[in-house]
């Protein structure tokens, strides 16, 4: 099957504690652990907060956007309400696309 890229936004919810920061949240640890493992499988190809907002722009290789959506409502951070996936697209990037990862 072939992958397609696409883009998503998470918003941080009212249990976010703006006075913190990201690793003094509750829960990062377990929030670390997962995205990191999206990383390593080539599942996430990029990801960053949008400047001055409480969105995160992903950039997901996947089959479909339901793949997108399934995976990331295991994310701990969506589980205990401190975050939830509010859009999903596919996106064709023409300039500087993230290559995905072939298995071998």
């Amino acid at each position: 099957m072939t992958t397609r890229t696409f883009a998503a936004i998470v918003q941080r919810t009212q249990r976010w504690d703006a006075s913190r920061p990201a690793e003094q949240q509750d829960g990062f640890a377990d929030h670390a652990r997962f995205v990191a493992e999206l990383e390593a499988t080539g599942f996430v190809a990029l990801a960053g907060l949008l400047h001055d907002t409480s969105e995160v722009l992903f950039i997901f290789h996947a089959q479909d956007a339901e793949e997108v959506r399934r995976r990331m409502s295991q994310d701990p951070w969506q589980k205990d309400g401190h975050s939830r996936l509010t859009r999903v697209e596919e996106i064709h990037i023409r300039i500087g696309a993230p290559v995905p990862r072939t298995a071998g």
